[in-house]
């Protein structure tokens, strides 16, 4: 696709480069046209051919010409298109491609970049640097579902943010210091049990803080312990901090063995605790600026502005009372030290939507320290995700990710060896089978998150249910990963005696018959083509989701030619094998780079 996108913005930039009055170059034209053409939409087009649109009101506003201008230099005929018309109530200009031509290139393009097809390959002057802060579990406790849906979230956002060209930071910023860990350590000074601690580390962490809380609820002095111990932590106590440190490690050796096993890498780990001794900067530096008030004898410290969008004053609390820093004046010295380090264009957090507040205040005073500076230049800078519903760690009221994958695992090996389940009818190795459940409960468990909108609340319940509920086709991955096994059954079969041919015609492929069925390659290949501007759509909204609904059509698809498009039919020709040969190739490539761009691993065999 992005050879005809390339075809347009080429055409558009040297038809508009001496009538432009923004003072754009014809290469710079070109490069901001490439960015808003797009897949035009068969249904909008009377006579069903391909074509690449570019909307009007934003090619107007780029070149600053008026309607009659730009028409009088973009509607004109030309070698390289069928036509050029106005399309869906004059929204959008499309340029109609011959389809044979469309589908020899979009085929072409996939045989030559096969893992990076989808990728853009220069973005140029918008490539961005973007430092993703993500997962960000609190050490010394089991990894749970609110954990995750950060995590795969977050995942599948670099993801999306490399594939269009962008360098991309992935940071984990666990929740390694304060007022929690004064309650942990007290609550270990009086339930601690190094035994447990040996044999099951963050469990045990886990049922002394869920204790420590419920102790505190009845008693409330045990709050000024644990106060006094997260004091002693900041003036260095080197008995709390060895306790402390042991926590730690033993938590990221934990997370990591997860992390492995979800396929998640980050470049690097942070902590708070990296920042709790630069709070005293953070506070002199908003000083200088005037936001500082310090309401009473003690040490607490405020930080009050006048809120941008809705003018009311707001009141930080940057330092508490006994002289302890806080969440937001780390995450503060956090993003500052990040900005000088990584020298990045935009930081983005992906965050529970309770922590609306948080962020906003962050972004504020950040604004307010450094007003030259751009934080957040072409992505959120926080991307919310909908509260899981039910979820309270202090609490206990969690559900254990190495439980749900277990869980899952065991539901999808009973699948997979029921007398009915048509995915796998080969015997293997039993080791191998169960690894093949694991692998598709892991993909279930993403597959069903990133499948709606990030903003909306999130039932954890009912979803688990659905995710057990394997027959159910709609949001479900084992038919996708099916369609990618099949597929790979298919190209593998020596028996076929089938090469990859880029240069077959594609006139075997096309036929003048009207019907649903024979415009199945041409549909097939039209979505094969739109995998890079959905990715852009991507990251133009901070949401992963679409990739999910594309590769849901994709399969669809992929399906019905499969059926209608026999390949190993002895009626057809050698060039006609070939040619549907080349088709299912280059869908099984999109798949699986579709898959990934999730942070699923596409299975050869389910």
């Amino acid at each position: 696709m992005s050879y005809f996108k390339r075809l347009v913005s080429k055409k558009i930039a040297n038809a508009l480069a001496r009538s432009c009055k923004a003072g754009i170059t014809e290469k710079e034209l070109a490069n901001e046209v490439y960015f808003i053409a797009g897949h035009g939409n068969l249904k909008y087009t009377n006579d069903k051919l391909p074509s690449v649109c570019v909307n009007r009101k934003k090619l107007q506003e780029l070149m600053q010409l008026s309607k009659p201008d730009l028409e009088n230099v973009v509607f004109d005929k030309n070698p390289e298109f069928e036509n050029v018309m106005s399309y869906h109530k004059g929204q959008e200009i499309h340029f109609m491609v011959n389809p044979q031509k469309f589908m020899q290139e979009v085929l072409k393009e996939v045989c030559r970049r096969r893992d990076q097809y989808g990728k853009t390959e220069n973005i140029g002057s918008k490539k961005l640097k973007i430092l993703v802060d993500f997962s960000s579990p609190n050490i010394a406790k089991e990894f749970h579902e609110g954990h995750l849906r950060s995590t795969v979230i977050g995942n599948s956002l670099c993801n999306l943010y490399q594939a269009a060209g962008h360098d991309v930071v992935r940071v984990n910023y666990l929740g390694d210091w304060g007022t929690q860990f004064g309650v942990l350590l007290s609550g270990y000074e009086r339930f601690g049990d190094e035994t447990s601690l040996e044999s099951n580390a963050l469990a045990h962490l886990s049922e002394v803080y869920v204790r420590a809380n419920k102790e505190i609820k009845n008693d409330p002095t045990l709050t000024a312990r644990a106060s006094e111990i997260n004091r002693h932590l900041e003036q260095g106590n080197q008995d709390y901090l060895k306790l402390w440190q042991k926590f730690r490690e033993i938590s990221i050796s934990e997370y990591k063995k997860l992390y492995k096993m979800l396929g998640v890498e980050f470049d690097v780990y942070e902590g708070e605790s990296m920042y709790y001794n630069k709070s005293t900067e953070v506070i002199d530096r908003l000083e200088e600026k005037g936001c500082i008030e310090r309401p009473d004898s003690t040490d607490l410290v405020l930080a009050v502005y006048q809120c941008p969008k809705t003018g009311s004053r707001r009141e930080v609390v940057l330092q508490k009372q006994d002289g302890t820093s806080v969440y937001i004046t780390r995450d503060i010295a956090g993003a500052l030290e990040r900005k000088k380090r990584y020298g990045m264009d935009a930081l983005q957090y992906v965050v529970d939507e309770r922590q609306d507040g948080h962020f906003t205040n962050l972004l504020n005073l950040l604004n307010i320290m450094e007003p030259s500076q751009s934080w957040s230049k072409g992505v959120d800078f926080y991307r919310l995700f909908g509260q899981i519903e039910g979820l309270s760690t202090r609490e206990g009221k969690v559900l254990l990710l190495r439980d749900i994958i277990e869980d899952l695992s065991n539901a999808m090996l009973e699948s997979m060896q029921h007398h009915d389940h048509k995915y796998s009818k080969e015997d293997c190795d039993p080791a191998e089978l169960q690894q093949r459940a694991l692998t598709m409960a892991i993909s279930h468990l993403i597959y069903t998150d990133l499948r709606s909108n990030h903003n909306r609340p999130y039932k954890w319940k009912a979803e688990l249910e659905n995710v057990r509920s394997w027959k159910r086709r709609k949001g479900n991955v084992i038919p996708v990963q099916y369609c990618h096994a099949r597929l790979c059954q298919l190209l593998e079969n020596s028996a076929l005696g089938l090469t990859i041919n880029p240069d077959v015609s594609m006139e075997h492929l096309i036929s003048s018959d009207p019907t649903s069925v024979s415009a199945l390659p041409l549909q097939l290949v039209s979505q094969i083509a739109r995998l890079e501007e959905v990715i852009h759509e991507g990251v133009n909204q901070s949401q992963s989701y679409c990739i999910h609904h594309y590769i849901e059509h994709l399969v669809a698809l992929i399906g019905k030619a499969y059926k209608n498009y026999i390949v190993n039919d002895k009626s057809l020709t050698l060039e006609e094998m070939e040619a549907r040969f080349l088709l299912f190739f280059c869908a099984r490539q999109t798949l699986s780079n579709a898959l990934k761009l999730l942070g699923i691993p596409p299975m050869k065999k389910v």
